[in-house]
């Protein structure tokens, strides 16, 4: 059967110029725009309203449909790539907060190294600032291989005899992020928060708790660990850790707590992203909702929870003057508004996933939701759409 334009539901965000469905890629799979630095999309709807009223000034036909080589489906990635092809962008995955909070830390960071760099190079010290932070990089990469060593010591790592169906994830995952790094992930008996990601001077390691991967295998909650895992391929595809270094650096020069309350910011940021590129990997809105919950109340209650029961609360934290102080001296939000902002996200980049799931809300978590939404930065995104023609 021929799909065209006609079948993708109508809030689906779409390229501007020809209504092809956006997907990760930097460019339109149907005309080649740059949608990826686009700050907004129109939906399928705005776009055939914009070309209805355009064929009207014009006295040309609005087009009615695409031939199906030239339509996209949104949360699929490109399984391969002609040679000399770009990487696809991760870019229209990402929180919209996250550059301009990368921007800040960097020039906190940089402004709290001038001082003593200043200091040390008026004294004649230029010789020793390089010495240093040689000597830094090197205990750094030292003390990230013997991490590494521990970890082959006291876990098994992944692969296609070990873990068979988790490799199998985890290969699906790299392949949907176009994600082609050397990567190593290992099980092991206990992780704080269920999977930890390191990437460090070229080492990029993955640890999963044991138990979790058990409970998560099962085909029924296999969209749960693809959201995980993707979460944290995510996170080293989008290069969430490109500060660890620099933060290793303030850190031996002790101005780390000066500049930290501008850092962090940047973190929560990459949180939200991790979980939007984790719910992309799963293709699943309710799964990665799921997850999320058992970082709430854990594995075993968070199935007994309904997807709107945590959306009150989620609009009561982000109302209160101190849930929100409590935030600002925190690396990661609170869970309550990483579940708010996947659901923002879902109602954004998978409107029909999004629809189902509200259904079953009551009319007080709609109503809530609603209100939630209009403090995401995504209800800037659904307007401009006809006006980026």
């Amino acid at each position: 059967m021929t799909d065209t334009v006609e079948d993708i539901p109508e809030q689906a965000r779409v390229c501007p110029r020809c209504g092809v469905p956006a997907g990760i890629e930097e460019t339109c799979g149907g005309c080649g725009l740059e949608i990826g630095q686009l700050r907004e999309l129109p939906s399928r709807a705005q776009w055939f309203a914009a070309s209805a009223a355009a064929a009207t000034q014009t006295h040309e036909p609005r087009p009615d449909s695409l031939p199906a080589e030239t339509v996209a489906q949104p949360w699929v990635a490109p399984t391969h790539r002609a040679a000399g092809h770009a990487t696809p962008s991760i870019a229209p995955l990402l929180h919209p907060t996250e550059p301009s909070r990368l921007l800040l830390a960097l020039v906190a960071s940089a402004l709290a190294l001038l001082v003593p760099i200043v200091i040390v190079v008026k004294a004649g010290g230029v010789t020793e600032i390089i010495e240093v932070l040689v000597i830094l990089i090197v205990a750094i990469w030292i003390g990230i291989q013997l991490s590494r060593a521990r970890l082959l010591g006291r876990s098994v790592r992944v692969d296609a005899s070990t873990f068979p169906e988790v490799q199998a994830i985890v290969e699906d995952v790299c392949e949907t992020l176009d994600y082609r790094r050397r990567l190593e992930v290992y099980i092991t008996d206990s992780v704080t928060g269920g999977i930890g990601t390191t990437s460090l001077l070229g080492t990029r390691l993955i640890v999963i708790e044991g138990d979790l991967v058990a409970d998560l295998l099962p085909p029924a909650k296999r969209p749960q660990l693809t959201f995980l895992i993707g979460r944290s391929i995510g996170a080293l595809r989008a290069k969430h850790m490109r500060l660890e270094v620099v933060i290793r650096v303030l850190q031996a020069a002790e101005v780390l707590k000066y500049v930290a309350p501008f850092i962090r910011p940047y973190y929560r940021a990459t949180a939200y992203s991790g979980d939007q590129i984790g719910m992309m990997c799963c293709s699943d809105l309710a799964a990665a909702l799921e997850a999320t919950r058992r970082l709430l109340v854990g594995g075993d209650m968070a199935s007994a929870l309904t997807p709107g029961a945590v959306v009150p609360q989620a609009l009561v934290v982000r109302q209160r003057v101190l849930p929100r102080l409590v935030q600002l001296l925190a690396v990661e939000p609170h869970v309550t508004n990483r579940y708010a902002n996947l659901l923002c996200f879902g109602r954004y980049h998978a409107p029909e996933l999004f629809s189902r799931l509200t259904a079953s809300m009551d009319e007080r978590e709609q109503r809530c939701l609603e209100q939630l939404w209009q403090r995401s930065p995504y209800r800037y995104r659904v307007a401009a759409g006809a006006q980026m023609r």
